[in-house]
């Protein structure tokens, strides 16, 4: 449903954009296709993070998957997530303490009750308390507890294809 909250958004008037990782220039045209059909504009992680940069300047959404390292990131540091240990983005805190966006850290679910069929939740926005390492690494527990705290309460709907557990599982 990552798809699903970007054409939420975009239905109300926010442009959201998305890093994706090098890919083939077939898996991401068709990629292209997909997410902009929910009104989704692209970000090539290997060229685009002045383009990321400059959107996030223009008040444009920026959204991140910030529950798996993606590519080389030698910024990702090991945390406590879901019962267990795995390497995380530092990312998201990294673009909000550059330019002062707040993080809205949110997901979008299958209602088990099924009247709406669909969740929708966003917290509120988190900015960042400084630019030094100690807020990096604050700002990233942060938002990777949250997520945690969503993957257990919707454990059948976190999908992560690339496990990279340190040690443990979220089962």
């Amino acid at each position: 449903p990552y798809e699903l909250g970007a054409a939420c958004a975009s239905a109300l008037g926010y442009p959201v954009h998305t890093i994706v990782e090098d890919l083939p220039p077939d898996v991401l045209e068709a990629l292209a296709v997909y997410r902009g059909a929910t009104g989704m504009g692209l970000i090539n992680m290997r060229d685009g993070l002045r383009a990321a940069y400059r959107l996030l300047g223009e008040g444009q959404v920026l959204a991140l998957a910030a529950d798996r390292v993606i590519g080389e990131a030698p910024s990702a540091v090991e945390l406590p997530f879901a019962g267990g240990i795995r390497p995380v983005p530092t990312g998201p805190a990294v673009f909000a303490m550059a330019t002062g966006a707040p993080v809205v850290i949110g997901y979008v679910a299958r209602n088990p009750a099924r009247r709406p069929r669909y969740v929708l939740h966003l917290d509120p926005p988190i900015l960042p308390g400084g630019r030094d390492e100690a807020e990096r690494l604050r700002l990233t527990k942060v938002i990777v507890d949250r997520l945690a705290e969503f993957v257990r309460t919707y454990p059948d709907q976190w999908f992560v294809f690339q496990p990279q557990w340190v040690s443990g599982d979220a089962r």
